[in-house]
């Protein structure tokens, strides 16, 4: 997986351009254990002997290296795990930040005497050794003789004793920066460049202090192919319920770019949460910017803060206490369980022998090989689009010393023959997640002998009613039928299990004898249907729906409507009754008011055409005398009206003052 050294305990540094070579016990730390988790990530351990106080170096590939950061863990016995240091995201920056030179003044030596302009240099040429400051590097184009091209030299003039001499660089034996300092800083550099320069890596060191020899583990979690369970089930060649037999394997690759040799390795069906945290980037907080007040005077105040005694975390020790808690929590007895089959989020499969897998390899191991009971079904589901159902297995996960929970893949399914003769391949499926004691329906293939239809209804009925504070609330059910005729095969019982969709709100009203179980989606029915039938089969959900009616001013025809219904009380019906006499009352004496409303309306009406026509007709003439005697009655008419109506609004009054004071206080449950 990643390449991890053991070197001496001791400080590292760079002399001239070379890199210090350890001369300490060292060890190589040999991968050990692997956990691949179905979240895509995986749990890497390694493992060494190590004697007395040494340094772990763990070089990780550059984009892993935030996910080692937030996951390494050490485990050392009988020692101290020390500090772990690592180069910034890049080194070379901070190497170069502060010299007068860049890492691209040191591709050529031109280009580093051009970057050190002033700096005494002693230049051999030949037998000639010449001493100064350098003045300037200066790029030139030399013809060759014969037309054979040109040639590009550089330069150097420098500054010393006898004036300034000029050298050309490319003529050099040899170039020597006389600064010690700025020697060591330029050997600095290039020892860096060959330590960070290409390389996609870093490396994590590691103090480790201790006596004696032990063993010491590096665990971390990385990046990791999905490993996928697949199975195999074998069914009996008879038989509607039988035991079949389960194989499951695991695939998984070596993509870690290193081999496998002997490796303890395990797959968990767990689900965890992972993430990403960039913590080998550098973040910077960014503050405001306060102009400089040059007038105020004002001294600002200084907190002098808040703070919490160290008693208080516990007798004065608060940091080694924390410390303590955490080695307690980091102990391998808590983390490294041995042969832990299940937890309550996920199922662990343990392969009982070492792996050696070589990089960019895969490998098929088994993770279960048992028997389990099987029943054979034709599944309906009324949302699929064909009339004839899935041919099916009802699988169960038995509660059993042996058994594990079955975490979800892709299962081939075989039918078995005769003796000696190769297992019929019938198809595929896919098996979510199995828990033990639970049991999961997979379909196959299309039962071509078994054919669904269906019919849907609605409808509503009363269930009751009942009365509070002259508030009618009505109980009605809400019924959805589906009725499902089964034509069964011909030749063979079947056993077919109806899906029928969900509706939020309804619940299974029938037939509930049949009903197995429902799930997110679904109920399931199951239906005996005999070789050569037809069996007729109605699912009805209801929902119970309450709708509320004030009586002062609830519709008649639903008033009339729920008297005339017998699934009310025979209480609820008598007062509905006596509230349609006095909504009865008050209609008339509206009615009433109205008719007089409308007589006086054409009274005024024929008033104004009588009016008119006295305008042009001749006074003390007989249309004139009729028109009069018209007009005398009409008023009469409209006086015995006025008093009508001022009767009847009273009697509207005490019909409705009757009507609200009946129905304002009525209760029947």
């Amino acid at each position: 997986m990643r390449k991890i050294r053991i070197g001496s305990a001791m400080a590292i540094g760079f002399m001239a351009a070379t890199a210090l070579a350890s001369t300490a016990f060292a060890a190589d730390l040999e991968l050990r254990r692997v956990m691949l988790s179905a979240g895509g990530v995986g749990y890497f351990e390694h493992e060494a002997t190590v004697t007395g106080d040494a340094r772990l170096s763990l070089d990780v590939p550059l984009d892993q290296v935030s996910d080692v950061l937030k996951s390494i863990v050490v485990f050392d016995d009988q020692g101290r795990v020390g500090q772990a240091t690592l180069p910034g995201r890049a080194p070379l920056d901070e190497v170069f930040r502060g010299l007068p030179f860049g890492q691209s003044d040191l591709s050529s030596p031109a280009a580093l005497l051009r970057a050190l302009r002033g700096a005494d240099v002693r230049i051999t040429v030949g037998t000639d050794v010449i001493q100064g400051r350098i003045v300037s590097v200066t790029e030139e184009k030399v013809t060759l003789p014969q037309g054979a091209g040109t040639i590009t030299r550089h330069r150097v003039a420098l500054l010393g004793e006898r004036g300034v001499q000029q050298v050309i660089v490319e003529e050099a034996r040899s170039i020597e920066i006389v600064d010690e300092t700025l020697r060591a800083e330029v050997a600095r550099a290039l020892a860096a460049v060959a330590a960070f320069g290409e390389r996609a890596e870093r490396t994590i060191s590691i103090q480790i202090a201790g006596q004696g020899e032990r063993q010491v583990r590096v665990g971390y979690v990385v990046r990791a192919p999905l490993w996928k369970a697949t199975y195999r089930l074998v069914l009996p060649k008879t038989g509607n319920t039988a035991m079949a037999t389960l194989q499951g394997w695991a695939v998984l690759e070596n993509m870690s770019g290193h081999d496998w040799n002997g490796v303890q390795v395990a797959v968990s069906s767990g689900n965890p949460l992972t993430f990403r945290q960039a913590l080998y980037e550098a973040f910077f907080v960014e503050r405001p910017e306060i102009p400089v007040d040059l007038l105020s005077r004002f001294v600002p105040h200084i907190d002098p803060g808040s703070f919490i005694a160290l008693e208080s975390i516990g007798n004065g020790h608060g940091a080694v206490a924390m410390m303590a808690a955490r080695s307690a929590v980091l102990a391998p007895a808590d983390l490294m369980r041995p042969a832990a089959l299940e937890g309550m989020t996920q199922v662990v499969f343990h392969f009982p022998n070492p792996i050696t897998l070589p990089s960019g390899q895969s490998l098929l191991a088994p993770i279960t090989h048992r028997q389990l009971p099987v029943t054979r079904v034709s599944l309906h589901r009324s949302e699929s689009n064909s009339p004839h159902p899935l041919a099916s297995l009802r699988i169960k996960n038995e509660v059993s010393n042996d058994a594990e929970s079955l975490p979800p893949g892709a299962l081939a399914i075989y039918e078995a023959t005769e003796p000696d003769t190769p297992l019929m391949y019938v198809g595929d499926a896919l098996l979510g997640a199995l828990p033990k004691g639970e049991e999961r329906i997979v379909s196959y293939a299309v039962d071509l002998a078994v054919r669904v239809d269906s019919e849907k209804k609605q409808s509503e009925v009363v269930q009751g009613a009942t009365i509070v504070d002259g508030v009618l609330n009505v109980f009605r059910k809400a019924l959805r039928s589906t009725m499902y005729t089964i034509a069964g095969a011909e030749n063979e019982d079947r056993v077919v299990i109806v899906e029928h969709p969900r509706i939020e709100g309804y619940d299974v009203e029938s037939p509930k004898d049949l009903l197995i179980g429902s799930t997110r989606e679904a109920h399931r029915f199951r239906v005996e249907v005999p070789q050569g039938t037809t069996k007729p089969v109605t699912v009805v959900l209801s929902r119970l729906l309450e709708r509320k009616f004030v009586l002062l001013d609830a519709p008649m025809d639903e008033i009339r409507t729920f008297i005339d219904t017998t699934a009310i009380s025979d209480a609820v019906r008598e007062q509905l009754v006596r509230v349609a006499e006095l909504r009865q009352n008050v209609a008339a004496a509206e009615r009433a008011l109205a008719r007089i409303a409308e007589e006086r309306i054409e009274i005024a009406q024929d008033q104004a055409r009588l009016r008119a026509n006295l305008e042009v007709v001749s006074e003390g003439s007989d249309l004139h005398t009729r028109y009069l005697e018209r007009l005398t009655m009409q008023e009469n008419r409209l006086e015995e009206l006025r008093a009508q109506r001022e009767q009847m609004e009273n009697t509207l009054h005490e019909a409705r003052e009757a009507l609200r004071e009946y129905v304002r206080t009525l209760t029947v449950q």
